[in-house]
């Protein structure tokens, strides 16, 4: 049985995001994005990531110590940001 403050604890997320349609400066922004998950990987927070074949849509599993350290790093995601891309689920396990 889970407890109720399960995921105040660390965790696995597994974030999955969707391309928006402005994506005019998508190039940059996502060289910048994969730089910015880069180093949460290098720094032990991101475990996997890749995308789906022939869609529009990625995802990326972290491990948070935290929801308010989950949702720090979607906020801090440069196409979160500029609106490049759209998270549209996250599913802790």
């Amino acid at each position: 049985m889970v407890h109720a403050s399960a995921y105040k604890d660390p965790h696995h997320v597994m974030l999955f995001f969707e391309e928006n349609s402005n994506t005019v400066q998508s190039h940059q922004c996502l060289s910048q994005r994969a730089n910015y998950y880069e180093n949460l990987k290098n720094n032990g927070k991101v475990v996997m990531s890749g995308s789906f074949w022939n869609q529009d849509k990625n995802f990326i599993i972290v491990y948070v110590s935290n929801d308010v350290e989950l949702e720090q790093i979607i906020e801090n995601d440069p196409a979160i940001q500029q609106n490049v891309l759209e998270l549209v689920r996250a599913m802790p396990f």
